[in-house]
């Protein structure tokens, strides 16, 4: 009772500060003041378009954004959101979605760790999903022109031809086509206009980066129709070098893997891309508009970079050397370590260098006994979708809007994730994901527009198939697992003005889902039965169709499991427009993510389910725009209740379905999803823009983010979780911070310098938290010169990216008490780049 009495009154003077501090700003620029301007009505800016509404020369521009299923200045929006415009993007050399993650506060989008593709890490104000397996919903919705993307497998997509780009904090689920818990990202891509016009852009720059992208807008028939045709390509090589340990270490017993005459056996980390979009837009009346896009990606990048960091033979696992040479010693030393952040744990006498794996992607010997298995390095994706979007004006006020679309993706990728050559853990996984989503939108307007309406459904239709290959001993199969999911909504928001400067918001969501996990578990192709020497014995399972599979593994085939639920959010906001250019809100919105069964069974006892999160999140704000446009400030305070989170852990709990099986005897391997318990997340984030001078642009974000569990459930305490774990990902401070001028000559055109700094304190990437998957806290510098053409038809630029070459890790995964391991994620070292663009 002590607990929750201190809870509830901690919360209550955290709101209460919020508010003064919200109050001391309102007074600040209270009505009267100079600053005050006149704005553009949100009813008079174009759909989607990014509009500069200042009023004096050399004002900071608006960005008008759709955020609440209409236009409207993102000043004027009653949510903590960041807008990126395409020239934004263009000047900081953004080129994926991780990338923008360093301008928005309290935001994570980073590539995944080793063992889960091409997908996405997506967390914001500490609420989102490192599990990329589709089964498993994203705690941070992804969008392309409105449509839902519901994976972060395959989600790292390329930033090109972009319109904008809307990152909203805090829970969406009356404001999107499906919930997202804590947050979304949303791409909106540039509509065909026909006007003819259209740019080439060739990039190069270090490790052989060459890129090309390019778009042509193309009448077709005049006032009507509209194509806009978009490509790109883009190749690098990998910065991690994989050597031949047997190559580089003449007389060692390792066996050799194949090499050329230099001991490489190749990188990780490249990337080769090709992708494509076709966009049409049919407007044959005023009242009518039909968008038709397609897109499809050829990816076929390198796998992930990763090195080993610690080894220590742990005596759980059965592969710890080959030919009598050791994985590692019992300090953690190994010979197969060439860097390390740690202290005396690289003992390679070939290379110093972070950069360095001796993963060779095969292993020699597998425990059913078969032929040596051996994959080539890669984190690739093919596939792509359509989408159909109808807007239609029913009358002068009332409008209706249809999304449907279609996306198949299949992503190849392969995990080494012991980087040695003792072949302790390959897994190769083909996932392939499908869906359609159906939204429909009426949007009304009523009372001459004092009341905006708008009433939504949504379907979405779901298929994940994975096809994997687990060789981990004393495991060796090949999983093939089905999970269909459905899911349907309803959803509703109306929007007040009750006065000229108060508004009132209200939303309503109810959602239902049904996901089944079918999972198969079959004998790898030439296996032979009997006792192994890796652990217990393969035999002929009627249960795997005869096949010869690990006996632990064999009870799993066939079994399936059904999550059903469903549920109502709810948001209510206030906004009070003080004058033109200052405006405060306050809201309490819900969220929540849906439930399931661990997608990752070893046995027959971790087949678990795990029940939906929820977060209920109170937030205040206010946006300003000051002396006459020069100085805009935006900032946000937030609070939230947190439920049910679900929780990634590599030992299993005891399943209570079985409470006389020894826990011992099942709980590793393990890759499972569980509820943790409760907790509480709060914190602040500020966003400031000046233009002091007119050509003279400074930006400024900061985030702090405090969160932390309030009570555990046991599962969760016997997986190593505990009151003071830190979650994962999760930094208490992120900021970031640019200046550019543009120099304007008479002849020659504009020039235009760019510095760019981001920070981020430091973070544990898993529970439980130990010392070695704390990632320290790190500055960068990003760098640009540009070169603008009188009529502006050349433009060249100049990126330096990790200007002062620091070494940082983006995750670190502690597997010691699995196979005795530490290996880390470095991030790229620094890279130049030069594109030259062509307009026309």
């Amino acid at each position: 009772m002590t607990d929750r009495i201190n809870a509830s009154t901690w919360r209550k003077t955290w709101l209460l500060k919020s508010a003064a501090l919200t109050t001391f700003a309102t007074v600040l620029a209270f009505p009267g003041s100079t600053w005050a301007q006149t704005a553009q009505s949100p009813a008079e800016e174009p759909q989607g378009a990014a509009q500069n509404t200042a009023t004096t020369e050399g004002a900071i521009g608006e960005i008008v954004v759709t955020a609440q299923f209409r236009a409207q200045s993102v000043q004027r929006t009653p949510l903590a959101i960041t807008a990126l415009s395409a020239e934004t993007m263009s000047a900081q050399g953004l080129t994926n979605v991780s990338d923008i993650a360093a301008q928005a506060p309290n935001v994570v989008l980073q590539p995944a760790q080793a063992g889960a593709g091409p997908s996405v890490q997506s967390f914001i104000r500490g609420v989102g999903q490192v599990d990329s397996n589709p089964a498993v919903s994203p705690g941070v919705g992804t969008y392309i022109d409105d449509v839902y993307y519901g994976s972060i497998a395959g989600a790292n997509f390329d930033l090109v031809d972009l319109d904008r780009v809307e990152v909203l904090r805090g829970p969406q689920g009356t404001l999107a086509g499906q919930n997202s818990i804590g947050g979304s990202v949303k791409l909106y891509s540039k509509k065909p206009t026909g006007d003819g016009s259209g740019y080439v852009a060739l990039s190069y720059g270090r490790f052989n980066n060459v890129r090309v992208n390019a778009a042509a807008d193309i009448p077709l028939v005049r006032d009507r129709l509209f194509m806009r045709i978009t490509g790109v390509s883009d190749s690098k090589d990998g910065y991690v070098t994989r050597y031949d340990f047997a190559c580089t270490h003449p007389g060692t017993a390792v066996p050799s893997f194949g090499s050329s005459g230099d001991c490489k056996l190749g990188t990780l980390g490249g990337k080769s891309v090709t992708a494509g979009r076709v966009q049409l837009r049919w407007v044959p009346s005023d009242t009518l508009e039909v968008n038709l896009a397609g897109d499809y990606i050829n990816d076929n990048s390198e796998g992930t970079p990763q090195t080993l960091l610690y080894a220590k033979n742990p005596g759980q696992t059965p592969k710890t050397s080959i030919n009598g040479v050791s994985l590692g010693t019992a300090s953690g030393a190994s010979q197969f370590i060439s860097y390390s952040p740690y202290g005396a744990y690289a003992t390679d006498p070939y290379s110093k260098s972070a950069y360095v794996s001796y993963a060779t992607y095969c292993d020699p010997s597998p425990s059913d006994k078969t032929a040596a298995y051996c994959v080539q390095p890669r984190s690739a994706t093919h596939g792509g979708g359509g989408s159909l979007t109808i807007d239609y004006k029913i009358g002068d006020h009332v409008s209706l809007k249809s999304i449907t679309a279609y996306r198949r993706q299949r992503m190849d990728y392969v995990d080494d994730s012991d980087t040695t050559p003792i072949g302790g853990a390959l897994l190769t996984n083909a996932l392939t994901y499908r869906e359609f989503t159906q939204e429909l939108r009426l949007n009304a307007g009523l009372f001459d527009n004092r009341i905006n309406l708008t009433l939504g459904g949504f379907y979405m239709n779901e298929k994940t198939k994975l096809d994997s290959r687990i060789d981990i001993p004393p495991f060796d199969f090949l999983g093939r697992d089905r999970v269909p999911a459905t899911t349907y909504a309803a959803f509703g928001n109306i929007d007040w003005k009750a006065t000229d400067k108060l508004q009132l918001i209200g939303g309503l969501r109810y959602s239902k889902q049904e996901k089944t996990f079918n999972f198969g578990r079959l004998g790898v192709p030439g296996s032979v039965a009997g006792f192994h020497p890796d652990g217990p014995p393969y035999f002929p399972c009627p249960q795997a169709g005869g096949t010869v599979v690990n006996v632990a593994v064999c009870p799993v085939n066939g079994l399936s499991g059904t999550f059903k639920g469903d549920n109502v959010d709810y948001r209510v906001a206030a906004q009070y427009q003080w004058t033109p250019t200052f405006m405060t809100y306050a809201s309490v919105a819900t969220g929540f993510k849906g439930g399931g069964v661990n997608p990752r069974p070893y046995n027959l006892y971790q087949v678990i389910p795990f029940d939906p999160e929820r977060l209920t999140s109170y937030e205040i704000g206010f946006k300003s725009d000051l002396f006459d446009r020069r100085l805009r400030v935006n900032a946000s305070l937030f609070y939230g209740n947190y439920t049910n989170l679900q929780l990634p852990v590599s030992s299993c709990p005891a399943n209570p379905a079985y409470p006389n099986v020894p826990l011992a005897s099942y709980a590793q391997p393990c890759s499972a999803l569980l509820n943790a318990g409760k907790a509480r997340t709060q914190g602040g984030e500020l966003e400031v823009t000046a233009r002091p001078v007119d050509k003279l642009t400074l930006q400024g974000t900061l985030g702090y983010l405090d969160i932390g569990f309030k009570s555990l459930q046991a599962a969760a305490i016997s997986a190593g979780t505990t009151l003071n774990s830190q979650f994962p990902l999760a930094s208490k401070w992120k900021a970031s911070a640019s200046a550019q001028y543009r120099i304007d000559t008479e002849s020659a055109g504009a020039i235009t310098p760019r510095l760019d700094m981001t920070y981020q304190s430091s973070f544990y990437t898993s529970i439980p938290n130990t010392t070695f998957n704390k990632v320290p806290g790190y500055t960068l510098l990003n760098a640009s010169l540009a070169w603008e053409a009188p009529d502006g038809k050349w433009m060249v630029i100049g990126n330096l990216m990790n200007l002062t070459n620091k070494l940082y890790y983006y995750a670190l995964l502690d597997a010691r008490a699995v196979n005795g391991l530490v290996t880390g994620f470095p991030a790229a070292p620094r890279q130049w780049r030069i594109t030259v663009k062509r307009s026309f």
